[in-house]
């Protein structure tokens, strides 16, 4: 089972940018979404850009680090794991 894995972003943000790369190459299914398209984006997490959320909660924002995005990543397939809920491709 695929987590909802959201990216809050925001054009010309340099630090969406990296953000973006970064989480792209642990969650390739990542939705990116511009937080200025959407009025209670904006307002929730317009300050705090780029935001991460994983199945609805928050889990990075501001500067990301690839070390921080790793942890998450692999702590959520260790706990799909656990649950029996990896792909078995």
């Amino acid at each position: 089972m695929e987590k909802v894995v959201v990216l809050f972003s925001r054009e010309g943000c340099h630090l969406c940018e990296r953000a973006e790369d970064l989480v792209k190459s642990y969650f390739p299914e990542c939705l990116v979404s511009d937080v200025d398209s959407d009025e209670e984006s904006s307002r929730v997490y317009g300050t705090r850009v780029p935001v991460l959320v994983i199945e609805g909660k928050v889990v990075l924002d501001g500067v990301f680090e690839e070390e921080e995005l790793a942890a998450i990543a692999q702590s959520i397939t260790f706990q799909d794991r656990r649950h029996g809920h990896l792909n078995h491709e």
